[in-house]
């Protein structure tokens, strides 16, 4: 028993410390209550019902420099628009085929 209530202080005392470590912005992740990197910020909005919105671009503002699997929706692809992601080299449709865009 003695084990058992010395194990649980060393782990909560353990988990107030890491909980008191400031982390810089740049190091947020997308679910610490939406604190968002700076370079993240803008690319989807969280809405008050609980949906999720892509930012909309047309094709050539799409950014090339961003992590695999980054979302936008293209407004200009596919004739009407269409989400697009980025594979590490190139914009795509959900299928894998290349964003159509004029």
């Amino acid at each position: 028993m003695r084990f058992t209530l010395a194990l649980l202080a060393s782990l909560m005392a353990g988990t107030a410390f890491a909980d008191s470590i400031a982390v810089p912005p740049a190091q947020h992740g997308i679910f610490d209550s939406g604190q968002l990197p700076p370079a993240a910020r803008g690319i989807m909005t969280f809405g008050a019902a609980g949906g999720v919105s892509l930012t909309a671009r047309p094709y050539s503002a799409l950014p090339l420099s961003v992590p695999v699997g980054t979302a936008f929706f293209c407004t200009d692809c596919a004739g009407t628009g269409q989400p697009v992601f980025f594979n590490g080299s190139a914009w795509v449709d959900a299928s894998g085929t290349g964003a159509k865009h004029p």
